[in-house]
């Protein structure tokens, strides 16, 4: 039996569809026995809300950068939490960017000003928010502002290295707490199902996977990647199908 847990955004959903390929693929590949899973910075319901059309099921969840990690029933397998407090200060160091906070599947949106998001709750404070913790929270920065995205992750990482993971993910800053991981959290999932280093394999797009890609055996990439991503894998491919293909010929 082998695993892939694969990536979301721009691996297997593309802003609004999944190729059809790649779900024929997927549900071959379970057919045959094997495991495939989300490996994602997304919340739960930001997986099974797109999914649901395209008819994709899910042996495990890898969520929030490996902040929360599911079986197959939605049960959890490891869940941190990051005080609001710390939440704040990293807030306020940025200058206020654009956050969005995550707790039980839950994610509430805070001084963010773009017309693209699919709001769950807007809030106008952080004393709207009901928790005195979070399990993840994410910077938003516009499309053509990903070198500052890049700048400010690095400055979190210097300043609150010590407490929380800060990962890149395009114009997107994500972040989780100390040790958390897309490679933690395939870990934890390598482990659940008694599977051996040679059994496990990854896929993903970007910088926030590379942990991911640096955790185990097999990993792959895109040839749509930053290059800097394409030398954490092993191999390159073009679309998700072809990875499947690759792990079962």
């Amino acid at each position: 039996m082998k695993l892939l847990a694969s990536d979301f955004d721009n691996t297997l959903w593309f802003q609004d569809h999944m190729k059809k390929e790649d779900i024929e693929a997927i549900q071959d590949f379970q057919k045959q026995g094997h495991l495939f899973g989300i490996c994602t910075g997304r919340s739960l319901s930001g997986i099974l809300r797109p999914s649901k059309p395209f008819g994709v099921n899910y042996d495990f969840y890898i969520l929030l950068s490996g902040g929360l990690v599911l079986n197959k029933e939605h049960q959890p397998l490891f869940e941190s939490q990051i005080p609001i407090a710390l939440v704040k200060e990293i807030y306020e160091f940025t200058h206020q960017q654009n956050i969005s906070l995550v707790c039980h599947d839950t994610t509430y949106h805070l001084n963010t000003q773009f017309d693209d998001y699919a709001f769950d709750h807007e809030i106008h404070s952080f004393d709207e928010f009901p928790y005195d913790y979070v399990q993840s929270f994410s910077f938003h920065y516009q499309e053509n502002k990903m070198n500052l995205a890049k700048e400010m992750t690095q400055k979190i990482k210097n300043k609150f290295g010590k407490h929380i993971e800060a990962y890149q993910n395009n114009q997107h800053i994500d972040l989780a707490m100390k040790g958390c991981s897309k490679g933690h959290g395939t870990k934890i999932i390598q482990d659940y199902f008694h599977l051996s280093n040679d059994d496990v394999y990854g896929i993903g797009d970007n910088y926030n996977d590379l942990p991911m890609l640096d955790a185990i055996e097999h990993s792959y990439t895109f040839d749509y990647a930053p290059d800097d991503v394409k030398k954490h894998a092993q191999k390159i491919v073009s679309q998700l199908s072809e990875c499947i293909f690759d792990m079962i010929k």
